[in-house]
């Protein structure tokens, strides 16, 4: 039975409940079916209950579940990716983003004063934004399998080194309490950070890690 503690491999379809559009998933023959094109990774995603790595509606979800399971989940807006606050739209002129060669489009994802919004109109040399999360306001429903829960170190370290990189490591060994891992993937230093800190905190608090690069 799955607790805060365990470590699950699941796969999902997140939809919108207004329109049934699916924002994210995990499996390819939904994709395929409903003629869905984007950069996903059709496999299973690691979830530890307690770490905060998807929603926690979805997290919570998980406890007392167990492999093989699966079931529909509604999450509400508030619950999900928040309100939608209307103090959160701004106007900005064209000429802010001339000056950085974009040319926004209703829809478009950008950068805009070191956040991220998304391009809601565009008229009269004038550009509305949002900084609410693109989902923000709107009730979601999941459909959840439980694929497997990871019993062993090395299952586990391996699966918290792909949630960070999107691939294992090439090698890992544990001996000893030392986690010694080898990877072709350039991993930005913060990354290698956050691997080792969640590695110690999740499965063993013992353990000393080191990540080398491997030739290719």
């Amino acid at each position: 039975m799955i607790n805060e503690d365990s470590f699950v491999l699941i796969n999902f379809v997140g939809r919108v409940v207004s329109t049934n559009k699916v924002f994210d998933l995990t499996r390819k023959d939904v994709a395929e079916k409903e003629g869905i094109e984007g950069d996903y990774n059709f496999s299973p995603i690691l979830v530890i209950p307690k770490a905060g790595y998807v929603l926690k509606a979805v997290s919570d979800s998980l406890i007392g579940k167990n492999t093989g399971d699966k079931y529909s989940l509604k999450v509400s807006a508030k619950d999900g990716f928040g309100i939608f606050d209307q103090h959160l739209i701004k106007t900005y002129g064209m000429a802010v983003f001339r000056d950085n060669q974009i040319n926004p489009s209703v829809g478009d994802t950008l950068l805009l004063d070191n956040k991220v919004a998304t391009v809601l109109s565009v008229n009269s040399g004038r550009v509305m934004v949002s900084f609410n999360h693109p989902l923000a306001g709107k009730d979601l429903d999941y459909e959840i399998e439980i694929v497997t829960v990871l019993e062993s170190d090395k299952e586990k370290c391996e699966s918290v080194f792909q949630h960070y990189v999107g691939k294992k490591p090439d090698e890992l060994n544990i001996e000893n309490n030392k986690v010694a891992m080898a990877t072709k993937e350039d991993v930005k230093g913060y990354i290698l950070d956050s691997i080792k800190s969640d590695i110690t905190k999740y499965v063993n608090k013992d353990f000393s890690i080191e990540i080398k690069a491997k030739q290719a």
